[in-house]
């Protein structure tokens, strides 16, 4: 039995209430650079949640996070592809260090939105509503999420698109792709999070591979085809 008097999915939404309030304050009241703030509010996400997640005994928030700490560091790639393959994506300097020519911070920031859209996913389905309801619903969670990062980013010099299709520096060939990576995401979760670890790594690496390929599909659609 938990010993707050809370549940917790009120937990979490204040934990992410709280957190986005100092995001806030960060991002537009303290001098740092870009790179150094959003590295810090990464890192400050990572270690509360940790120093929560015990005392609060959040057993399937936990599972979640450690699923998606492989994930996000993979997530690495795709934002390299398309930086420097593609060249439709750039991540200027912003006085944190890259990897290649990401920057390094990426690698744990993509469990956050993530998260959302996994713990929603799993909610949804623990009050009855169907799979592909679900899956509907995280789907267009995760556009909005996504869709939003994609549209106010760019103002803090973080990353923004170029050389693609756009509407108020939204890259209309990411929001598919954003779309199926929240619901895989999801899926692969409520299929494999019960598995061996090291299965589980893997099976993050598949969803990358995945969102990769169909960030390349919908640009070729996009971008070269329509």
């Amino acid at each position: 039995m938990k010993n707050s008097l809370l549940k917790e999915e009120t937990q979490l939404a204040l934990f992410f209430i709280l957190f986005s309030v100092l995001g806030f304050f960060v991002l537009f009241y303290t001098n740092f650079d870009t790179g150094e703030k959003i590295a810090i509010l990464t890192a400050v996400f990572h270690f509360c949640f940790l120093i929560l997640a015990i005392p609060l005994r959040w057993q399937t928030p936990f599972q979640i996070w450690k699923f998606l700490i492989p994930l996000s560091i993979f997530m690495v790639f795709p934002d390299w592809f398309l930086s420097s393959v593609l060249q439709v994506l750039v991540f200027p300097e912003d006085g944190f260090i890259k990897i290649g020519t990401v920057s390094a911070y990426m690698t744990g920031l993509w469990v956050i939105p993530l998260f959302i859209c996994v713990y929603t996913g799993i909610k949804m389905e623990e009050k009855s509503v169907s799979i592909i309801g679900t899956c509907v619903w995280v789907s267009f969670l995760g556009l909005a999420i996504f869709g939003i990062s994609e549209a106010t980013m760019w103002m803090l010099g973080s990353w923004y698109a170029q050389n693609v299709k756009m509407w108020n520096h939204v890259a209309y060939y990411v929001l598919v792709p954003e779309m199926i990576l929240a619901v895989t995401t999801y899926l692969a979760y409520q299929g494999f999070s019960q598995t061996f670890y090291l299965l589980q790594i893997g099976i993050g690496f598949l969803v990358m591979i995945l969102y990769v390929g169909n960030l390349s599909f919908f640009y070729l659609l996009i971008e070269k085809i329509i």
